[in-house]
């Protein structure tokens, strides 16, 4: 959830600005190879501190930008790839975790029966939100929130800000496919690039899937129609940095009173599985009120087409080359980059994001073993000796801040490399004669309840947030940890 994103950047970022270090120790820690005597710091630091860099490595049309941790990253993902093509000449066994890793991998490189099978994965469902009557509607809407997309607004399990070692039901704005309020409100140049991009992405995607013209027009009206007053009652990015704004307990009574357009109980019974809660945290009171009254306002025609988009949305990357291709003509516009990724990396980005630790597990066997772990572990726990006996010789803490402070230093949980407990997909069906479309959400859907499954349980503290070939770490201040994948 992007309330969870949001403390996790600050709070990491907060932790490493802690970590002591002397002005001379951060300029050693410089280059001076990559600075541009020819431009003045006063004149263009970013020039001054990066030519030398950007011109050792220059921009491909691949990448928006591109930094050490990219250098990184194209060093695991290469690593990766070597490891799961190694899993493909072994033939694994079907039903094993490597038969279905290679399976997600293969489908999603075989561009000929994607490109062949087109749209024909996603008919049937098209076909039943067009022909679903007026007095199923409702049941149309629990199918989209417990399958496909969280139209209107969104809810599910996550750590409790004020308690953390229980999970709360959240419930949240949303249902914007941009995502941000601006670009639907704002109408200088950047934003209406953006508008008008999507606007394009929506008929586009609409004709791959099989709509005339004419109907792809309309529904993309519709979508613009119903997003844009979703966003007209959307928080401000700087409203949504306010956490305690966005922490509103609401009794299960109280919610249905506040929000009678939906029926709560069956709401979280049909799509998480899950009784009614006791109590549910409303992040946005107001964009969920104006998810709730569109819900209840719009027309038939008007909601079914926002569905329609909605489902498209999700499947478009799963699909044919005509879909990706679109897809890509809107990020280009969204990012700025001028090529696509090669199909390599995104068959694997698609198939760590489902089954990320069983990869792992392989990654880290090879590249990073235990000896490895432990000493990470130690050279951390150094690093916590150390802050430790400089909080204490602060001069200008308290003697009881500085023993708050230090009950907080020796309470951080930290994570290196990878867990010590493995994620078990053996209830995850993987099927080769299935299309990659329904594989990838039949996986999609394992990961659904699995996260709803926490709920009524204890928080899992030893459960990872990134897999171990993430390049990348991150602080989660709920759980009070620090975690450096391998």
């Amino acid at each position: 959830m992007n309330l969870l994103k949001s403390l996790a950047t600050a709070g990491f970022m907060g932790f490493l600005a802690v970590l002591p270090m002397s002005a001379e120790e951060h300029l050693k820690s410089l280059d001076p190879k990559q600075f541009d005597p020819n431009t003045p710091a006063s004149a263009d630091f970013y020039q001054h501190v990066t030519k030398g860099w950007r011109d050792a490595h220059p921009l491909t049309a691949e990448h928006a930008r591109y930094g050490a941790f990219d250098v990184l990253n194209d060093s695991s993902e290469a690593r990766v790839k070597r490891i799961v093509l190694g899993l493909g000449a072994t033939n694994p066994k079907p039903g094993t975790v490597a038969h279905k890793v290679w399976t997600l991998y293969s489908q999603a490189m075989d561009s000929v029966r994607r490109n062949r099978e087109g749209a024909a994965p996603i008919q049937a469902d098209l076909k039943k939100i067009e022909n679903t009557p007026h007095e199923e509607m409702t049941d149309l809407f629990l199918w989209m929130h417990g399958n496909y997309a969280s139209p209107f607004f969104g809810a599910g399990p996550m750590e409790d800000l004020a308690n953390s070692k229980e999970y709360a039901m959240y419930v949240s704005g949303g249902g914007m496919g941009l995502g941000d309020r601006d670009y639907y409100l704002l109408d200088d140049k950047r934003n209406k690039e953006v508008r008008e991009a999507y606007k394009k992405l929506i008929v586009k995607q609409m004709q791959n899937a099989g709509f005339k013209g004419k109907d792809a027009k309309r529904i993309m009206t519709n979508v613009m129609k119903i997003e844009t007053a979703l966003a007209d009652s959307a928080w401000t990015r700087e409203q949504s940095r306010n956490i305690p704004a966005m922490y509103n307990p609401f009794t299960f009574a109280k919610l249905k009173e506040t929000y009678p357009g939906v029926n709560w109980d069956r709401f979280f019974i049909e799509t998480m599985g899950i009784p009614s809660p006791e109590t549910v945290i409303v992040t946005e009171p107001n964009s969920v009120m104006q998810g709730v009254n569109l819900l209840s306002t719009l027309t038939d025609r008007e909601i079914k087409d926002y569905y329609l988009w909605k489902y498209v949305a999700q499947a478009a990357g799963k699909l044919s080359d005509k879909f990706t291709d679109a897809a890509f003509e809107f990020n280009k516009v969204m990012s700025g980059v001028g090529e696509q990724r090669p199909r390599w990396k995104r068959a694997l980005g698609a198939t760590e994001g489902m089954l990320g630790e069983a990869v792992g597990q392989l990654y880290v066997e090879e590249y990073f073993p235990q000896s490895s772990k432990d000493y990470m572990v130690g050279l951390v726990e150094n690093l916590r000796t150390a802050l430790g006996k400089h909080i204490i010789n602060l001069p200008w803490m308290s003697d009881d801040t500085k023993l708050n402070a230090i009950k907080k230093l020796n309470a951080f949980t930290v994570k290196i490399g990878y867990p010590d407990k493995w994620k078990d997909y053996s209830g995850m069906v993987i099927d080769p004669e299935l299309s990659y479309y329904e594989n990838m959400h039949n996986a999609g859907m394992w990961h659904q309840k699995e996260e709803y499954a926490k709920w009524g349980k204890p928080v899992d503290k030893t459960e990872w947030g990134m897999t171990p070939q993430t390049v990348n770490a991150y602080y989660n201040p709920l759980a009070n940890e620090i975690v450096f994948p391998a």
